[in-house]
């Protein structure tokens, strides 16, 4: 065990009942308290800026003698800007609001940096790569990641899109170009950092082409080591279940998965079971008809976790199509139930999935692409004992992707960044 130290911790989001960044500030801050004392600074737990009302509640009534909450609630100013996306206006305006909340958790920062022997700090979440903080300007070996989001969509796999949604990925790409390029803070952040995490193969390759850094990669997402006979488990014959998950939109790519489906040759021998809502769901089922598929299709709306875990227990198979993503929760879900993933082979799914840890499929052209998937699919229709074999890998995978082991990671990462940290400051005094 890795000697205990004490840590700043920042991670706007944080609540024990959601998923996604609620999840990620969660579980990191859980489990790095089991072994070590953390000061956390957080400012949500609900739905927007500084409601963070679930989580003080949450420790109050289960104090951790080695968490210390502190939310640190925004300014006049930052409530100002943050007002249209507040009342459901105009959403993007928060990212002009946030770095006001940020240097407010800067302030913050330096008093306990100036009241406590901290030994390593460490910015979180949210883990895109827009948005790095302040806390990097802090006198201690700094930690940024898993750092997400720097990666571009896709152009090809927008075939089906309508025009709008081509337009705004088509601006969000631009967006992060200009970004990675211009954006001095995240520069500044990268280059004093003692050490940064990537959530992808894709993020480490674009701050080693745009900032000359690199680092180790690291899941923001973990799988649960629960008991569930999985060991037991054997394939049904009759039909694939499938289990796809998420917000009906057009980033989540249903499309896709819908072309593909109806190119797979054994019509009757699969089911799609459908869990989330959005807008896009009517749209969706008239796709699904004319595509004479529908009739394998069950719509299962929005779930609570418990209920969409059940979905994904008594599933074969999880599909993901999403255009762009990290390391989702659902990916994990599927992992700690013991059904493998099949995925388009890019962002998280790229590392996650690779060596045979899943099915990947190969992203080329839209017709090639849903050809393969397609393919791939009737592979295990057609072959049942590959589809055991990825259960038996998959389970296997459950203990290896736990919280636990990536906790032990980021713990050893602390470990190099102190030395680092050390290293650089004994260079400059010498040469002082």
């Amino acid at each position: 065990m890795n000697k205990l130290k004490t840590i700043l911790l920042l991670a706007y989001a944080i609540s024990p009942t959601k998923g996604s960044e609620y999840a990620v500030g969660w579980n990191f801050l859980t489990y790095l308290a089991k072994n070590n004392k953390v000061f956390v600074l957080t400012g949500l737990s609900g739905e927007h800026m500084g409601d963070t009302e679930e989580v003080e509640k949450y420790f109050q009534n289960n104090p951790n003698p080695n968490i210390k909450l502190i939310s640190v609630k925004p300014t006049k100013l930052a409530k100002f800007i943050n007002w249209p996306n507040k009342v459901g206006i105009l959403g993007p305006i928060f990212y002009l609001a946030f770095p006001f909340w940020q240097k407010e958790a800067y302030k913050i920062a330096k008093e306990i940096v100036a009241n406590e022997k901290i030994d390593i700090v460490h910015h979180l979440n949210p883990i895109g790569f827009r948005e790095p903080g302040y806390l990097w300007k802090l006198d201690k070996p700094f930690v940024w990641g898993p750092i997400g989001g720097a990666q571009f969509i896709n152009y090809k796999l927008l075939k089906n899109h309508p025009l709008t949604s081509k337009v705004f990925f088509f601006i969000k790409n631009i967006i992060n170009f200009i970004q990675l390029n211009c954006n001095r803070r995240i520069r500044k952040a990268a280059n004093i950092s003692s050490m940064l995490i990537f959530s992808t193969t894709t993020n480490r390759t674009n701050f080693e082409k745009y900032y000359g850094k690199t680092g180790p990669i690291i899941s923001e997402q973990a799988s649960f080591i629960i008991d569930l006979a999985l060991d037991k488990r054997v394939v049904d014959t009759d039909a694939l279940d499938i289990v796809w998950i998420g917000q009906i939109s057009y980033r989540k790519n249903l499309f896709l998965l819908f072309n593909a489906l109806s190119l797979v040759k054994n019509k009757s021998k699969w089911r799609l079971n459908i869990i989330g809502d959005g807008t896009g769901v009517d749209k969706l089922k008239d796709i699904a008809e004319k595509l004479a598929i529908s009739k394998n299709i069950i719509w299962h709306g929005s779930k609570v976790r418990t209920e969409a875990v059940s979905i994904i227990q008594g599933a074969d198979l999880h599909a993901m199509t999403s255009l762009s993503e990290a390391n989702t929760t659902v990916l994990y879900e599927a992992v700690s139930s013991g059904i493998p993933t099949i995925s388009l082979d890019q962002d998280g799914m790229h590392s996650t999935l690779a060596n045979g840890n899943g099915i990947l499929v190969e992203v080329s052209t839209y017709d090639e692409t849903i050809k393969r998937y397609a393919n791939r699919i009737d592979e295990l229709i057609e072959n049942p004992e590959l589809l055991t074999t990825l259960k038996q890998k998959t389970i296997s995978l459950i203990d290896e992707f736990s919280w636990e082991k990536k906790i032990q990671k980021v713990e050893e990462i602390y470990d190099n960044a102190i030395s680092n940290y050390n290293k650089q400051e004994k260079h400059v005094t010498k040469f002082h």
